[in-house]
Formats: C-alpha cells, sequence, structure tokens
C-alpha cells in the first residue's frame, strides 16, 4: 500500500454503507446543485449553495471553510488511487483498497452519489483474524471514532500502527506503550478481546480428516476392501506442512488455481473449502504427498492419479473452449 489512509462514514447515517459493502465501493450522496458544481469543477458555484444553506448572520468564512471540506471530499473519493480505506460498524472495522479505475456517478433517493471502486470490503486481516471493535485496542478505537464523513490518518505512528493491524503484524510495540497500557486499564486487570486465524480453523479441519481417514481406512473389509492410508510422520510435522502449502499456493487449489475457501469466511461456498489431498492416492499422508484442493475437486478425484485427473480436466476445458468457439462461428 502506497497511498494515504482514509476513515470513511458512507452518506448521511451511513445510508450508503450496505452498497459499498455489497458492490465494493467507497462513496458519498450529495443533492444534485452541489454534485453539478462538484462535476464542474465550480468550487464558487459549490459555496454559493453552502451559503444559500446556512442561516443568516453566519460568519462568510465558516461556510467557506465548509465547503471547502466537502469539496474535497468529493475529489479525495473520486481521485483515490490505492489508498486504505477504514470503515466502522458497531460490532467490526472493515477495510478495502481503492482501485486504479474511474469513479461512479449515480443517482439515489434525488441525491447524486460519488463512489471509486475498492477491492472487496474486508473485516478480516490478511492473516485472516477477525477486526472486531473489542480487539482492536482502545488507544486506536479513539483514533478511529469519527463522526467525519471522511477522515485522513495522518499521525505517522497511527498510520504504522493501523498497517501493522490490517497485515496482522504484531502490535506488542504499541501495546507496551505506558500510555496505550494506561489506556486500556491494564493496572485495573483489563486485557483486549482476541481472534483467531481462519487458517487455524481449516488446518485443524484438515488434520481432523487425516485422522478420521487413517482410522477408518486400514485395510479392513466392509463392501469393499478400504485401500491402507497411513500418516508416515508426526501430526505436528503434518500440520506445519500443511501451513506452508497455504502459503505456498497462495491460497489457491493445487490442481484448478481456483482460490480456496476457509472455515468461517464470509461468503463461503462448502464445494470450495481447503481439503487435503494425497498427490499419489495410493500413497499415504507424508509431507511431500500431501497437496490443498477444493474440496470438490478432492472429491471428484477420489482415488485418480493425479497427473492423470489433470489431464482430463484439461480435456474438458478444451472441449468447452473449442465448443464455444464453434457456437461463436455459427451465431456470426
Amino acid at each position: 500500500m502506497t497511498g494515504e489512509i482514509l476513515i470513511a462514514m458512507t452518506g448521511d447515517d451511513n445510508e450508503l454503507w450496505p452498497v459499498c459493502l455489497e458492490r465494493g465501493v467507497v462513496a458519498l450522496g450529495y443533492g444534485r446543485p452541489y454534485f453539478d458544481a462538484l462535476r464542474s469543477g465550480d468550487r464558487d458555484a459549490f459555496f454559493r449553495l453552502q451559503l444559500d444553506a446556512h442561516p443568516r448572520g453566519t460568519a462568510e468564512s465558516v461556510i467557506r471553510r465548509k465547503a471547502t471540506i466537502w469539496f474535497d471530499r468529493a475529489t479525495r473519493i473520486a481521485e483515490s488511487r490505492d489508498d486504505l480505506w477504514l470503515h466502522r460498524t458497531a460490532t467490526d472495522l472493515y477495510w478495502a483498497l481503492s482501485e486504479d479505475t474511474e469513479p461512479l456517478f449515480e443517482e439515489y433517493d434525488g441525491k447524486m452519489m460519488i463512489a471509486k471502486p475498492v477491492t472487496p470490503w474486508a473485516r478480516r486481516n490478511r492473516k485472516t483474524v477477525a477486526l472486531t471493535w473489542n480487539s482492536i485496542h482502545p488507544k486506536a478505537r479513539d483514533y478511529l471514532t469519527t463522526q467525519q464523513a471522511v477522515f485522513r490518518v495522518a499521525d505517522p505512528k497511527m498510520k504504522q500502527y493501523i498497517q501493522a493491524l490490517i497485515e496482522g503484524g504484531s502490535l506488542e510495540r504499541w501495546h507496551e506503550l505506558p500510555d496505550w497500557k494506561s489506556r486500556l486499564g491494564e493496572e485495573k486487570g483489563k486485557t483486549l478481546g482476541s481472534n483467531v486465524e481462519l487458517s487455524e480453523f481449516v488446518l485443524t479441519r484438515m488434520m481432523m480428516t487425516i485422522r478420521d481417514t487413517v482410522r477408518n481406512s486400514n485395510g479392513q473389509v466392509v463392501q469393499r476392501t478400504l485401500r491402507d492410508k497411513k500418516l508416515l510422520c508426526s501430526e505436528a510435522a503434518m500440520k506445519a506442512r500443511l501451513e506452508a502449502l497455504m502459503i505456498e499456493q497462495e491460497g489457491r487449489c493445487a490442481i484448478t488455481g481456483l482460490p480456496l475457501h476457509v472455515d468461517g469466511q464470509d461468503n463461503l461456498d462448502f464445494d470450495m473449502l481447503a481439503s487435503v489431498d494425497r498427490i499419489d492416492s495410493h500413497g499415504h499422508y507424508e509431507p511431500d504427498n500431501v497437496q490443498i484442493v477444493c474440496r470438490f475437486v478432492n472429491f471428484w478425484k477420489c482415488a485418480q492419479d493425479n497427473g492423470k485427473f489433470v489431464e482430463l480436466l484439461e480435456r474438458v476445458v478444451d472441449h468447452r473452449f473449442e465448443r464455444d468457439r464453434r457456437d461463436r462461428a455459427t451465431d456470426g
């Protein structure tokens, strides 16, 4: 992240937040006359509108300052590039990065929305730990609590703290500061709430799957003979390997490249859940013979050879591509 860090309230009483969350934008609303002045870049016209809206006797300097602030807020949103935007709800802190795309201008409820596309709003840091309000230090909460529509984080130390918070880095060097300890109330025994990485949930589930598979597949005869499967390393070593694979595979299925879903995430699709798979289906569970795939891929692959399964998937993709090409040619 190379841009600014900004806190956004999205319209009167956060009226635009549901739109922002659903569509992946940061937005403010303006009355139509104000919007027209903004679009034409006419600060004087914007000021005159503010002047007419204020009670008689209000100091012109006060009105001009307010007009400048609101004009600049719209400009900041429209021109935002690679900025970190924060939004607080009653229970969570959300974040998103503004994208290098054109702003959006849309009418709603007799007003005009000025919006900038952002990455999907996230309420977990990059290490999948939930950013619940009670888990954020009160010293930071004090700073992040603002009623301004757009607030730029200017304090260098707070910028570093927020960046570490979003990245999932250690916050100890701030939490150990005397004034931070005092604000938390450590002398009264108060502590911060804490949350667990979603990756810890998925690792625990995958290890349970391995245990169950090994326990239930030891060569016994039911309606068919189940292939013997063993764990040829310690559970700690296997868990460490799975954790490393989540990083090496960049959170993507080893076979399809599709994004893996993890337990507890927003918009969870169970077919996309991370699932541990043996590369050689005839082999055992050992560090060099496991990969992480989407659950549906694991089901489809079953006992199929890894290379053969990939070949079959590629055949399907090639067939669909060729079929679509023929259909387009026919339609043309």
